[in-house]
Formats: structure tokens, C-alpha cells, sequence
């Protein structure tokens, strides 16, 4: 089983935040210049990325959102989108739905750019996730997408803090207030 750590950092690398004590949420962009970008994704390249490859890499993170966004609501994924820009990249793995409903990589090998390197990455981690285990954050107030990695599948929260603290803290008060 795959932790989907590139899907989940696509997925909330353009969510608004809520920090700590603020009133309301703040506007977030991961990928706002090249320089962010090559943060948020340095764990899955090996060279940052290039100011020139931001549009290709921002194209990929759109059709990740649209995905995840179709899987957490139990609909069809549309995987039109992420295959298209498979395609105009040198060496990519294909996404293809399979009849039991799941999704499988099929190679197509050449060389990668750094977007085709994501995009590698980020086809066999969505063909190797199980849909069920990605959610958004049971917070009302957050709308992070998570993959529920533990072995009961009951992880609610994205993060223990601030999100699993406050909800603590929110039934902790509304108990004590009655």
C-alpha cells in the first residue's frame, strides 16, 4: 500500500489554511513561483524545479485535485485530463481504469522531465491507493485531503495539531459548558 504523499501534497498545495489562532483561513499557493514549488516537491525530485516546467507542474497538480476530488466523493475519477498530459510528456505511465473499478500504470518509457517525473510518480500512487482511505479532514473548518494510513482506518484529522487538538478541545468545552 502506498501513502500517497505526492497525491495528498498536490491535493491541499493550493487548500487555504488555517493557522494557529487565526480568525480565518489564509489564501495558500504551494506553487506559486518555482522556488515554493521545488519545496513542496522535494522529496520526489531529485533537481528542483525550473520556472520553465511551474505550468506543467501546476497542470498536473489541477488534474490531481480533480481526481481526488472525484474520488473522496465516490464518483468516477476523470482521468482524461492527467492522461493528456501523460502523453505530451517524453516517458510516462499511462492511468487506465480497470473493470473491478480500480485504477492500473501501464509504462510507456522515454526520457522524463522533472513534470514527467511527477507525473509518474503521482499515476503509480493513485493506481496503488485505495480510494477509501482518502478523505478530507473530518475539522469542519479544514478542508486538507489526508490518506488514512493506519491500520484501522479511522484517521480523522490531517494533522494531530491544529486540527485533532482543537476538535479535543472543542467537545471538551461543549461537554463542560452543559
Amino acid at each position: 500500500m502506498t501513502d500517497a504523499a505526492l497525491v495528498v501534497a498536490f491535493a491541499n498545495a493550493q487548500a487555504d489554511r488555517r493557522p494557529t489562532h487565526a480568525p480565518a483561513a489564509v489564501p495558500h499557493d504551494a506553487l506559486a513561483g518555482a522556488a515554493s514549488a521545488s519545496e513542496l516537491l522535494k522529496p520526489f525530485l531529485d533537481d528542483p524545479v525550473d520556472a520553465q516546467e511551474l505550468a506543467a507542474v501546476r497542470a498536473v497538480q489541477r488534474a490531481v485535485v480533480t481526481i481526488v476530488d472525484a474520488l473522496i466523493d465516490g464518483s468516477q475519477p476523470p482521468l482524461e485530463a492527467l492522461n493528456a498530459l501523460a502523453a505530451r510528456e517524453p516517458a510516462i505511465y499511462a492511468l487506465e481504469r480497470q473493470p473491478d473499478g480500480k485504477l492500473r500504470t501501464t509504462p510507456r518509457p522515454k526520457r522524463p522531465s522533472a513534470a514527467a517525473t511527477l507525473l509518474i510518480a503521482v499515476i503509480r500512487e493513485l493506481s496503488e491507493l485505495e480510494p477509501s482511505r482518502l478523505r478530507r479532514c473530518a475539522r469542519p473548518e479544514c478542508r486538507l485531503v489526508l490518506y488514512d494510513v493506519t491500520r484501522s482506518a479511522t484517521q480523522r484529522w490531517h494533522a494531530e495539531r491544529p486540527c485533532g487538538l482543537r476538535e479535543r478541545q472543542r467537545r471538551h468545552r461543549a461537554k463542560h459548558a452543559a
